[in-house]
């Protein structure tokens, strides 16, 4: 039985390392935008609530992964996976607009896990 060609060691560790540095400044960005909303922003403004983000195609690490990136990153963390694991239910300070929140989600944080673990 043939196993899936994977990736060589060298490339994984430098996608690793391009998620992690993806991961800093998705960290460092959601820092400044919270420092902006608490100093700035008034609370009415704000429209705190839930969204689903869709889990479709990935791996149980994987969403472990991204679940822990979204939960670090200020603003923003995850509520539950549902049983099938197709849904994360994620909390945003302001969920105002959630097709983009799921999409800073997406190109912030997953796609570089993606390219990472794949």
């Amino acid at each position: 039985m043939k196993r899936p060609l994977r990736h060589s060691w060298p490339r994984r560790a430098l996608s690793f390392a391009w998620f992690t540095l993806c991961f800093l400044r998705a960290l460092i960005v959601a820092n400044l935008q919270m420092v902006r909303v608490v100093l700035f922003r008034p609370l009415r403004s704000l429209a705190p609530g839930f969204i689903q983000y869709p889990l479709a195609g990935l791996s149980e690490f994987e969403v472990v992964i991204l679940t822990h990136c979204i939960t670090l990153t200020p603003g923003t963390t995850s509520v539950e996976v549902s049983d099938d694991r197709r849904i994360l239910l994620v909390h945003a300070l302001d969920a105002g607009d959630p097709a983009g929140v799921c999409e800073s989600i997406r190109r912030e944080l997953e796609e570089p896990l993606l390219a990472w673990t794949r």
